[in-house]
């Protein structure tokens, strides 16, 4: 019986290159963290994964929720990453108009959502992640979680999210977490945001 449906995962290109996203990203930053830890994760839950042949047909967000602590870890490593490569782009568009009345609906501004997701991530404690989410009740919510966890996919839909670890920013900005936060304002992919809460709605119709 063949099971490899999804296995191995592959390591995904940027759809930019290492220096499209200075000044507020460098390419230092950008190559360490894509080219060698997110790699890192694809590599690490591919080895995991070669002895458990049953798990071959298991989707990545599903392996993100398996009581397997070091393919959890590891596929929320990949799933993680790859939603917040792409939740970059060096091509900045303002959100569109239907994503902006859902941002004024669910904080009253684009300004106080910014404000929101800048304070919980500069409040979280250690590694992990800010994400952006669109919540069952229909208004977007602020969600952290630790290390490589993933927000419950059942329940919310991600639009983007941002790393908050310490190799996403050291490089350029040592402890800044804030700065860097409030850097990644100006790359963030609200088209790619739209496209995440399109599909899964549509999934879901």
């Amino acid at each position: 019986m063949n099971y490899d449906d999804f296995y191995p995962f592959d390591y995904e290109s940027l759809s930019y290159t290492l220096d499209a996203l200075n000044p507020y990203i460098s390419k230092y930053t950008l190559y360490f963290h894509h080219d060698k830890h997110y790699k890192n994760y694809v590599d690490k839950l591919n080895a995991l994964l070669k002895k458990r042949p049953m798990l071959h047909n298991v989707p990545l967000e599903a392996l993100t929720e398996i009581a397997d602590e070091d393919i959890r870890t590891n596929a929320g490593g990949v799933y993680n990453h790859e939603l917040y490569f792409s939740s970059l782009t060096p091509d900045y568009k303002e959100p569109s108009e239907k994503m902006q009345k859902l941002i004024d609906d669910s904080f009253g501004s684009e300004k106080e959502m910014w404000d929101e997701i800048i304070e919980a991530g500069t409040g979280l404690t250690g590694s992990g992640y800010v994400w952006l989410a669109l919540a069952p009740d229909g208004e977007l919510e602020v969600l952290v979680t630790q290390n490589q966890d993933v927000i419950d996919l059942d329940k919310y839909i991600p639009l983007f999210n941002i790393d908050v670890w310490e190799h996403s920013y050291y490089l350029d900005r040592q402890n800044r977490r804030a700065d860097y936060l409030n850097a990644v304002k100006s790359v963030i992919n609200w088209e790619h945001a739209e496209k995440m809460l399109d599909s899964q709605n549509d999934r879901s119709d």
